[in-house]
Formats: structure tokens, C-alpha cells, sequence
């Protein structure tokens, strides 16, 4: 038994002794796999902001200053140097931009320009500006960037195709309705800046529109009040929404629903008649006579006189 014992105890041993040779040599094999040590990145200067800029700011070079950046990954429209980005002269700052953040001459006027509102509109449009107070201004919540609706109110009792649909059963002639919709806010009151987020109730808001939209706003500022309906900043595919009246409150929502409805009710209905005997001395008639509750008489009926 113990020579047994003796047998089995060396090659446990042994076998020990194999297996921890194998993971230090796996180990060994491991550590000594050559890495690769990244390519050196090559970089290149550019400008940045060096404090906060805001819309109407004059760039001077104390304003900036410049940092490396990866030659590879230079964004289109950055500076390299400071000189080379007032060198045909002065520039005015457009969009807001933050410390360290690139210039980029999408965000500035020309050399020489001036901090004026047409260096924001897109090429084609229109700004207007529309009066507004803490009510029709959304209490103050709308920044410049934001889409809105624009909602005209008037009495439209003077005209006489929309005063049908406008009084209904109320008598009230006072209707609603979106002149343009979707519309990009450019600045409210005087500012601009695009990353003002507190409210400022302001006595105006100035709205990009199409040369048609301008001249809708034209002709609904002069026949009515108009407000402001903030947007979502998520796709939204709700239409327009027509024209709302007071009638609209009794379960419709717009005036072609409203207009059918009151079709319907002022079609003529079915005429009611009850039979009417007539007694003459001892010989009876029956007459066939329209009820009072039942409508008109329908052409060509016989009248007893």
C-alpha cells in the first residue's frame, strides 16, 4: 500500500509540474505579443471662441484664440489663425457660440459686415414682424428657433361667404383661423440670439415666411388680432385647422363640418299629413291635410278648400 501510494503521489506530482509549466509558458507567449503603438495623429491649428459670443458681437482678437485640432477632421469653414480670419476686416458674430467652441464662417457676416437681420434669413424668404404681448406670445416662452403657427382672430360678420358659416345657431360672427403654419421664429423683440431659454415677454416677434406668407400677415394684421401657437420640436403633421367658429364648440372642429351640419339642418324634411274627415250633411269625406309639425306641402299637393 505504500508503495502505492508512492506511485500515485509522483505522478501527481508530475502532472502538477506539467501543467504549471504549460500556463506559465502561455502566459510568457501573451505578454511578449507585440502591440502596435497608434500613428502619431497630425494635428493642425484652429480657432476657437475664448469667451462666449453672442448675435451682434465684433470679433476682435481677444475674443479668440487657437487650439490644436486634427488636420484630418477640420471642419469645414474653421480659421487656422486669428489673422487669417479678420485680415479683409472686421466680422459680426451671427449664431452664439461658446468657449472653445470653432468659428466657423457659417456663424459670421462678412468681412466688414454689420449684425443685420437679413444675415439670418434663407435665401428666398421673408421676415415679418408681428405685435405681440405675454398672452399671444405664449407667455414669453418663444426663443428664437422656434417653429410656430400663426392664428389670426376677426369678426367676419362684414363678409358675407364667411358670415353664414361664422354665425350658426350662436348669432356670433367672431371666427379663428391659421394664416401660415410652421413658420421659423428669427428673433424676439430685438435679440436674437438663438440659445436665450428664459422667457422674455416681448412686443414683438419677427417670424420667416415665404414672399405668399408675408403678404397674408399683411392683410390679417389690418382685418383682426393676431397670436402665436408654439410648435413642437418633434415632427408634427397636423394640418391647418380651417376656420374655427363659436359653433365649433358644440362638437366640431372646423367650418366645413360646421357648414355640412347646418346643410343638413336646413334641408326640408319629410312632410307629415293626417287624415281629415269632413262630414257634409249625412255623406263623410276624407281629406289628406300636411300636420302642422310636419314641414311644407310638397309641390302639386291638393288643397281643400
Amino acid at each position: 500500500m505504500i508503495g502505492i501510494a508512492a506511485v500515485f503521489g509522483a505522478a501527481s506530482i508530475f502532472a502538477a509540474d506539467i501543467w504549471i509549466k504549460s500556463q506559465a509558458d502561455a502566459r510568457v507567449t501573451t505578454a511578449s505579443t507585440v502591440v502596435e503603438i497608434p500613428k502619431q495623429v497630425e494635428t493642425a491649428t484652429i480657432v476657437v471662441a475664448a469667451q462666449p459670443l453672442r448675435f451682434g458681437m465684433e470679433l476682435t482678437p481677444e475674443l479668440l484664440t487657437e487650439i490644436a485640432w486634427p488636420r484630418e477632421r477640420l471642419p469645414e469653414g474653421a480659421f487656422q489663425t486669428s489673422g487669417a480670419l479678420l485680415a479683409e476686416g472686421g466680422r459680426i458674430v451671427l449664431s452664439p457660440m461658446e468657449p472653445n467652441e470653432p468659428v466657423l464662417s457659417a456663424k459670421l457676416s462678412g468681412p466688414g459686415g454689420k449684425a443685420s437681420l437679413s444675415n439670418l434669413l434663407t435665401p428666398g424668404m421673408r421676415a415679418v414682424a408681428i405685435r405681440t404681448d405675454e398672452i399671444a406670445g405664449v407667455g414669453g416662452f418663444i426663443t428664437p428657433g422656434d417653429r410656430v403657427d400663426v392664428v389670426l382672430t376677426r369678426d367676419a360678420g362684414a363678409i358675407q361667404e364667411v358670415e353664414g358659416l361664422a354665425k350658426g345657431a350662436s348669432g356670433s360672427t367672431i371666427t379663428t383661423e391659421i394664416v401660415v403654419e410652421n413658420v421659423r421664429v428669427l428673433s424676439v423683440g430685438q435679440g436674437a440670439d438663438i440659445r436665450q431659454t428664459s422667457p422674455q415677454v416681448a412686443s414683438s416677434v419677427t417670424v420667416e415666411v415665404t414672399t405668399q406668407g408675408a403678404g397674408k400677415i399683411a392683410l390679417a394684421r389690418s382685418i383682426g388680432t393676431l397670436s402665436l401657437a408654439l410648435r413642437s420640436s418633434m415632427p408634427d403633421t397636423d394640418g391647418l385647422a380651417g376656420l374655427t367658429t363659436i359653433g365649433s364648440f358644440g362638437g366640431s372642429v372646423t367650418s366645413g363640418q360646421d357648414a355640412t351640419a347646418r346643410k343638413v339642418a336646413a334641408e326640408p324634411k319629410e312632410p307629415k299629413f293626417k287624415t281629415v274627415i269632413v262630414t257634409r250633411g249625412l255623406q263623410a269625406q276624407s281629406y289628406e291635410v300636411v300636420s302642422p309639425d310636419g314641414g311644407g306641402a310638397p309641390a302639386g299637393a291638393d288643397r281643400a278648400e
